[in-house]
């Protein structure tokens, strides 16, 4: 999953805040959120831009998250796909081809950071240093950078748009070393939703060709 970036730091678009708040406050801020968190679920927009090829493609549809780990991902253009985890084996199935993959999740999401930072929210001061933070001009949301404290290819920096009376993040950016992104844009988000774990989890339907990629 990836997309530009530019936006974020568009010329103009964004200002410092006259007085911006203490990056360790908003980072604790959003983790705090996180934390509070058992269910989340809503509709997303990727965008993924890979700077080399002038590619870009975008798919859309909705998610749902269920603390600690498990994720459901139901993409709906511009294709049906399905990436479901139950927290130890992530599966990624496309009914169009009739082909289900199947995986230790823990590897699966290192591969692809931005679904990995969604789970890791609540632990963001762990992981990353923040380089800077600005709001935008009606201050209804805070710009957060920040770059890994251990230096990763797949990701050069991070930048979260953050609403500043929920703490929630509605925009996710990753960029990597090659100055590739994909951005991630949340919208209808509702909090603690009931969400049964059997929405987690996956059997291949018939016919389904399951490809089990071997370990590393």
């Amino acid at each position: 999953m990836r997309t530009p970036v530019a936006l974020l730091l568009a010329a103009g678009l964004l200002l410092p805040a006259a007085a911006p708040p203490a990056a360790t406050d908003v980072v604790g801020r959003i983790e705090a959120r996180y934390q509070a968190l058992s269910t989340l679920q809503g509709r997303y927009l990727q965008t993924a831009t890979l700077q080399v090829a002038g590619q870009t493609e975008r798919a859309a549809g909705k998610f749902f998250l269920k603390r600690p780990a498990m994720m459901r991902w139901e993409q709906e253009s511009p294709e049906p796909r399905l990436l479901v985890t139950d927290g130890t084996t992530l599966w990624t199935y496309s009914p169009l081809d009739r082909q289900a993959i199947t995986q230790p999740v823990g590897p699966a999401l290192q591969a692809s950071p931005s679904l990995h930072f969604l789970t890791g929210m609540a632990t963001l001061g762990a992981t990353f240093t923040v380089a800077s933070v600005l709001e935008d001009p009606a201050g209804n949301a805070l710009f957060v950078s920040l770059s890994p404290k251990t230096p990763d290819p797949a990701v050069r920096r991070l930048i979260l748009r953050v609403h500043r009376r929920t703490a929630l993040v509605d925009r996710l950016t990753v960029v990597d070393a090659y100055e590739n992104t994909t951005v991630l844009e949340f919208s209808a988000l509702r909090e603690n939703p009931r969400l049964p774990d059997s929405l987690f989890s996956f059997k291949p339907p018939p016919g389904t060709d399951v490809i089990r990629p071997p370990s590393p």
